[in-house]
């Protein structure tokens, strides 16, 4: 949806701002089940059995994710990307290097459950060092992270189903009493 699975592991809460919203990994069976079906995780059987310990998978993804939120928006606000963020990218990268093929094309694929983080912080790298031209873009309502693939590069908004829609009826709404 966003663009990337990178951001779109960024934006597994209900909304970012102007206040955090719902967490959609309120456990580990959330947790596996999203990531089965971003096509993450490995044929092992059920989601919920991928993890060998699902208490410290629940809580690296949380950390993972807290530390794409801090990459991407310096990302998106011209920054630089802060160096003790990515020192720890790379360090993620790097711990679970052998949990992971990477294929002659550059597709990844986990050979564990754990693999999936090494992934996603690979990917985060590259949206980093290799930025798309559309740049990384936060949505004005919800703060999710998104590329713009629009034509005018104006994007405002995350889906223009749910917080576009928002924005314009409320702006009508207070131009219209």
């Amino acid at each position: 949806m966003a663009g990337d699975a990178a951001l779109d592991f960024a934006n597994t809460v209900y909304r970012r701002t102007p206040e955090l919203g719902a967490d959609l990994f309120t456990n580990a069976e959330a947790l596996a089940t999203w990531l089965d079906r971003a096509h993450l995780l490995p044929a092992m059987g059920p989601p919920e059995r991928a993890f060998a310990d699902i208490a410290a998978a629940l809580k690296e993804a949380r950390a993972l994710r807290a530390l794409f939120w801090t990459v991407f928006d310096a990302q998106k606000d011209g920054h630089n990307i802060p160096a003790d963020a990515f020192a720890r990218l790379l360090g993620t990268a790097r711990r679970g290097s052998d949990t992971i093929t990477v294929s002659f094309d550059g597709s990844m694929t986990p050979l564990a459950a754990e693999g999936v983080f090494t992934i996603l912080a690979l990917r985060a790298i590259t949206l980093v060092l290799a930025p798309p031209p559309q740049g990384v873009r936060a949505c004005d309502s919800c703060g999710w992270f998104f590329i713009d693939f629009s034509r005018s590069r104006r994007h405002r908004w995350c889906s223009m189903k749910t917080c576009g829609n928002q924005a314009k009826a409320a702006r009508y709404r207070s131009t219209h009493p």
